[in-house]
């Protein structure tokens, strides 16, 4: 916990950079021009999600500690995971990156801001937290390094084009790092944590997919920006709740939710990514006949 506390954030500012290199105002104008695909995606992340969470921890058995870890992870823009996983089943890039990048941007505002009304009108335990300081922290270390990837990417196209790719992968790998040594170091009681929150990771999911997949086939038109937006609502940014988590709170319980959502989360796309390459083979086989 101490050294996600230390170094957690300078991998997080790598992370969010890197992310800010790969958005593009074409992207952002692209989207503008048609608006609807991103209105249902910002409405999913940065309503629907946190909605979710809130109602679990007012229907769902659990310990105080793990209410706040579920509803902190809802509350959570999508894991920079998410672009890759978009890449490969052909969806909306540009979308997922804009919707990534635009949840990370304004979490400085709404995190802080979902975790206060929380713990006034849901938390009852000694939960404290400086609305303004919390809210420096995280534009420092999550909006600030977006913001200063998009304009570097601005300022010099053809270079922060060239080095994206690997920025991109070293972002991937810091992500996964942070994710595998906070669980690393709670090895012990890894097995406890899944009893624990196994089973509301696995609601927490079922849930999400469930409602954002409703919602996407009702007001999206196009497949590839269906799979984008579920993309986007089912990876959550874990390694930022960690970091997250550990400034607020001194006790691992309260992030466990979030490091086994994780693991479960990637599991699942597996599975998403898989069951569309299966259909996209039988499509060309049939083609071929």
């Amino acid at each position: 916990m101490e050294f996600v506390k230390l170094a957690g954030p300078f991998g997080t500012i790598f992370i969010m950079f890197a992310l800010g290199l790969n958005l593009t105002l074409n992207d952002f104008t692209t989207l503008i021009k048609k608006p609807n695909n991103l209105i249902v995606g910002l409405f999913c992340q940065l309503l629907i999600l946190p909605f979710i969470g809130l109602i679990l921890v007012k229907i769902y058995p659990m310990r105080q500690e793990y209410q706040l870890g579920v509803f902190l992870l809802l509350t959570l823009p999508s894991a920079v995971m998410s672009n890759y996983a978009t890449k490969l089943v052909n969806g909306n890039v540009a979308l997922s990156i804009v919707l990534t990048s635009f949840c990370a941007l304004t979490s400085f505002i709404t995190i802080p801001l979902f975790l206060k009304l929380f713990s006034i009108f849901i938390f009852a335990g000694n939960f404290k937290l400086n609305l303004l300081l919390f809210s420096i922290k995280m534009f420092l270390f999550i909006s600030l390094p977006v913001i200063l990837g998009v304009y570097l990417r601005y300022k010099f196209p053809k270079y922060t084009k060239d080095k994206t790719f690997a920025l991109d992968k070293a972002a991937l790998y810091i992500f996964l790092f942070i994710i595998m040594y906070a669980i690393y170091t709670e090895r012990m009681n890894l097995a406890g944590y899944f009893e624990d929150t196994g089973a509301i990771s696995f609601v927490i999911v079922c849930l999400v997919l469930s409602i954002v997949y409703l919602i996407t086939q009702i007001f999206v038109e196009d497949s590839d920006s269906r799979r984008t937006i579920r993309i986007e609502g089912l990876l959550q940014n874990g390694a930022m709740g960690i970091v997250v988590g550990g400034q607020i709170f001194s006790e691992v319980i309260y992030i466990t939710p979030i490091a086994i959502y994780a693991l479960i989360q990637y599991i699942i796309l597996m599975f998403y990514i898989g069951n569309i390459s299966i259909k996209k083979t039988k499509k060309k086989s049939e083609s071929l006949f």
